[in-house]
C-alpha cells in the first residue's frame, strides 16, 4: 500500500514518518522535493498512491489569501485523489469553522478549504486537532521583534504534533475510521505559559491582547475542544520537560 503526503514542513515529515512506520511506502510532495500543488500536474504526482494526504500550509492572517491558497490546494489534491481513485485525508484545526473566529484569515481559510474537500468527489476523512505544542517555539519565530516575542492571549488545550501524526498514520492505514477525527492534549493553557515555559523563549515576552470579539474569543477559550475530541497525551508541561524527545 502506498501514501502520498502533500506538504512539505514539520507536519509533512512527521507524518510520513507515521505512515511508514506503520509498513506503508510513503512519498513525500512538496516545494522541497520540487512539486507544487498549486502548478504542477497532480495526478501524475498521485498516481499509483491509494491515500494521499494533505498537509499544506502558507502562514498568512489575511482571509483572502489563506482562503484563496486553501481552496484551490484541496481542489486540486482532491480532485485528483478521486480521478486515482485513492482516499483523501485533510489535516486540519478543532474549531475552525466557529464563528467567533472567523476574523482570524487562516481559520478562515481552514474552514473554506475543509467545505470545498468536501466537494471533490473524493472519499474524504478529516483529521483536526488542537494547536501543537510547537506552537509556542513557531509563535515565538514569527512575532519577534528585536529583543521582545509579541505574544498574544490564547488559551489552548495544545497536542503533541507526533501524536497528530500517529493518529493521521492510523486513519491512512484504517486502523481508524470516521469522517472526522478530532485530537487535543490534556493540559488546557495559555500561549503565554507554554512561551514562558520554553527553555529558550529567544527574546523578552511582551503579552499582547488582541482587541474586539476575536481577541476576547481566543482568551475566553475558542480554540478549546468540543466533547468530541479525543484526548491524548503528553501534556505540554511532559512534553517541554524531555527536549531529547521533540
Amino acid at each position: 500500500m502506498r501514501a502520498v503526503v502533500v506538504g512539505g514542513g514539520a507536519s509533512g515529515r512527521a507524518i510520513g514518518a507515521a505512515i511508514a512506520a506503520r509498513g506503508w511506502a510513503v512519498q513525500l510532495s512538496s516545494r522541497r522535493t520540487g512539486f507544487d500543488v498549486l502548478r504542477d500536474d497532480v495526478v501524475a504526482a498521485l498516481n499509483g498512491a491509494d491515500v494521499v494526504v494533505e498537509a499544506t500550509g502558507r502562514f498568512t492572517t489575511g482571509r483572502r489569501r489563506a482562503t484563496d491558497f486553501f481552496v484551490r490546494s484541496t481542489t486540486a489534491v482532491g480532485s485528483a485523489a478521486a480521478a486515482v481513485g485513492a482516499r483523501h485525508v485533510l489535516l486540519s484545526i478543532v474549531g475552525c469553522e466557529r464563528p467567533e473566529v472567523q476574523g482570524y484569515g487562516y481559520f478562515a481559510g481552514k474552514a473554506a478549504q475543509e467545505r470545498a474537500a468536501a466537494t471533490t468527489g473524493a472519499e474524504l476523512s478529516v483529521v483536526r486537532s488542537t494547536q501543537w505544542h510547537e506552537f509556542a517555539e513557531q509563535n515565538a519565530g514569527r512575532f519577534r521583534v528585536g529583543r521582545f516575542v509579541l505574544v498574544p492571549g490564547m488559551t489552548v488545550a495544545p497536542v503533541a504534533l507526533e501524536t497528530v501524526a500517529a493518529v493521521v498514520g492510523d486513519v491512512v492505514t484504517g486502523k481508524r475510521s470516521g469522517r472526522r477525527v478530532e485530537v487535543a492534549g490534556p493540559q488546557v493553557t495559555t500561549l503565554r505559559a507554554m512561551t514562558e515555559a520554553l527553555p529558550d523563549p529567544a527574546g523578552r515576552i511582551v503579552p499582547v491582547r488582541l482587541p474586539g470579539a476575536l481577541g476576547r474569543a481566543f482568551r475566553d477559550g475558542a480554540l478549546l475542544p468540543g466533547p468530541e475530541a479525543e484526548i491524548v497525551g503528553p501534556s505540554f508541561d511532559e512534553w517541554v520537560a524531555v527536549p531529547a524527545a521533540h
